[in-house]
């Protein structure tokens, strides 16, 4: 979709439009939901926060300036709701042990879209998710979205040196958990191979 086109249903949805609101999630929801399930610890967080990323887009988007793209003021609202949610980590911890208590955690449907498809990607995106929160969100932004580390440093409101530092650290763990991997396979085969 252009922006053209954008723009109208952009338009129909502050006028109140309902249709304008399934149309404009509908282009999005994938892309939100990806990006808070990979930013979130726990799977059953991730419904609340998207519905409340979109309900603050209805509220903000009268303020939306429109010669910036759509997708990436988006995801300032996205980064917004996440740190909100940080903020508010120790009751959402509190209120999740009492539940866990008292009654068994329901399955959280996920669109249909994965975020990585094959399983050495499976692979990457859990190791990803071991990352600590503040280089993790980097490279999500950095290789999910291809943002450029002057959108990353505007996006997440950091220095660009910062976004840089942390991008080349979270590379370099991930490069290291990559490599201590292959090495104890390569052990665990050679180990095999010798019993045979």
């Amino acid at each position: 979709m252009d922006n053209e086109q954008l723009n109208v249903w952009l338009d129909r949805l502050i006028d109140g439009d309902p249709d304008a609101f399934e149309v404009i999630y509908g282009m999005t929801k994938n892309k939100v939901y990806a990006t808070v399930a990979a930013l979130v610890a726990h799977p059953a967080d991730v419904n609340d926060i998207v519905s409340e990323i979109y309900y603050q887009l209805w509220r903000a988007l009268p303020s939306y300036d429109r010669t910036r793209p759509f997708l990436f003021w988006l995801n300032g609202i996205v980064i917004r709701q996440i740190h909100s949610w940080r903020r508010q980590l120790w009751r959402r911890f509190r209120l999740l042990e009492k539940k866990n208590r008292l009654s068994v955690e329901p399955h959280v449907e996920r669109p249909e879209e994965p975020v990585l498809e094959n399983e050495s990607q499976k692979e990457m995106q859990r190791l990803i998710n071991q990352l600590p929160f503040k280089l993790r969100i980097v490279i999500i932004y950095r290789f999910y979205y291809d943002f450029s580390h002057e959108q990353v440093a505007e996006l997440l409101q950091i220095p660009l040196g910062t976004v840089k530092s942390r991008n080349h650290l979270a590379l370099k763990q991930l490069r290291q958990w990559l490599d201590t991997q292959a090495n104890e396979e390569a052990s665990s085969e050679h180990v095999n191979l010798g019993r045979n």
